[in-house]
Formats: C-alpha cells, sequence, structure tokens
C-alpha cells in the first residue's frame, strides 16, 4: 500500500534542509569576501620614521677612575654623526635649571655618566638627560675588560642611544620658553616731595 505525502509538507521538508546548509555556506562566502587580518594591517598607514638626531649636546665629566676615556668615547660617537657637542658645562641641581640652560644654550639633551672598575672588569654607563623635561629619560649601561671597554662604548653607543636622541630633537625643535617671569622690583609707594617746615 503506497502512502502518499501532500505536496506542502515536500516543500516545508525541502525549505528546512535548504535553510539548514545555507548558514555555513553564507559563513563560507563572507569568510572569502572578509580581507584578510594582515592585509588589513599592512593597508595601515606607519608611523613616519623619527629624523635623525641634529643639534647641540652638553656632555658632563663622567665619575670614576678612568672614566674620562669612556667620555672621550661618547664625545667622538656623537662628533662622528655631525653634532654639536659643548663639554665645558658643570651639572647642575635641579630640572628646572637644566630646563633653563637647554632654552638658553639651544640644547637638545645632556650626557653624563660613571665608570666602575673591579679587577681586570669594568662597566661604564652612559646617561641622557631631556633638555625639553630636565630629567634623564634612557641609559645603557657597557660591561666587559678594562682595557677594551671604552672602545666598545665607542662602537655601541649610537646604536643604543640614537632612537632616544631622535625623540628628544623632534622635542626640542618644538617653541620653548623660560618657566621664570621677568623679575619685577616693588619700588612701593612714592614719596611725596614735602617742603621744609619753617617752624622748624
Amino acid at each position: 500500500m503506497r502512502h502518499w505525502i501532500p505536496v506542502r509538507a515536500v516543500t516545508t521538508i525541502g525549505l528546512a534542509i535548504v535553510l539548514a546548509a545555507a548558514p555555513p555556506a553564507l559563513a563560507r562566502r563572507k569568510a572569502r569576501s572578509a580581507p584578510n587580518a594582515k592585509t588589513v594591517a599592512r593597508a595601515q598607514p606607519k608611523e613616519p620614521p623619527l629624523p635623525a638626531p641634529q643639534g647641540k649636546f652638553a656632555v658632563f665629566t663622567f665619575e670614576g677612575e678612568g672614566a674620562h676615556r669612556v667620555q672621550q668615547q661618547v664625545i667622538a660617537s656623537l662628533r662622528a654623526k655631525g653634532l654639536k657637542v659643548i663639554t665645558n658645562l658643570r651639572p647642575l641641581d635641579s630640572a628646572e635649571q637644566y630646563r633653563e640652560m637647554a632654552v638658553t644654550l639651544n640644547l637638545v639633551a645632556y650626557l653624563d655618566g660613571e665608570y666602575i672598575g673591579d679587577g681586570d672588569q669594568a662597566s661604564a654607563t652612559v646617561y641622557v638627560r631631556s633638555g625639553v623635561t630636565g630629567l634623564r629619560s634612557t641609559s645603557t649601561t657597557f660591561a666587559g675588560e678594562k682595557r677594551t671597554l671604552p672602545a666598545e662604548v665607542g662602537k655601541g653607543l649610537w646604536e643604543r642611544i640614537s632612537p632616544d636622541l631622535s625623540r628628544l630633537c623632534v622635542d626640542a625643535a618644538k617653541p620653548r620658553k623660560l618657566e621664570r617671569a621677568p623679575l619685577r622690583i616693588e619700588a612701593g609707594t612714592p614719596l611725596e616731595n614735602r617742603p621744609a617746615d619753617a617752624s622748624n
């Protein structure tokens, strides 16, 4: 005996099967049309590279016995890249004073450091201080044999600190002004010019 299924029921079942299969197909279509995450990342504009450091820098005397050899390598490394280096300044007491000196002398940054020797080994740390903030912005330390350490500082310093120097140069190129207002002297109330009393 044959059983007949109504046409409407067949249509409903067929539609249900089609709809059940549709989401994966749609998802596959969307996945094909969606841009690749790597492609989107590549399409975003990159930040422009920082300009090469330029300007005037102050190098203070380095601390520690034998530190002058490292200091000379630091100065030579900066000058080899075309930077102007001042070496006759003394360290100051506060960030405010560093900022004011930077404005007065048009300085980008200050460099100083310390050298510590222990037997045949030694370490040298170079500090960079921003002329805009008056605060230390970065430092880098070299360690090795005493006899070769100064040369290692000369070879490796620029690669380590040049990105920071570039950022400091960008900051220093912005307009700066002295924080202290011009000094005013209050003379007080002007004295009246009275004639001397005739009775006295």
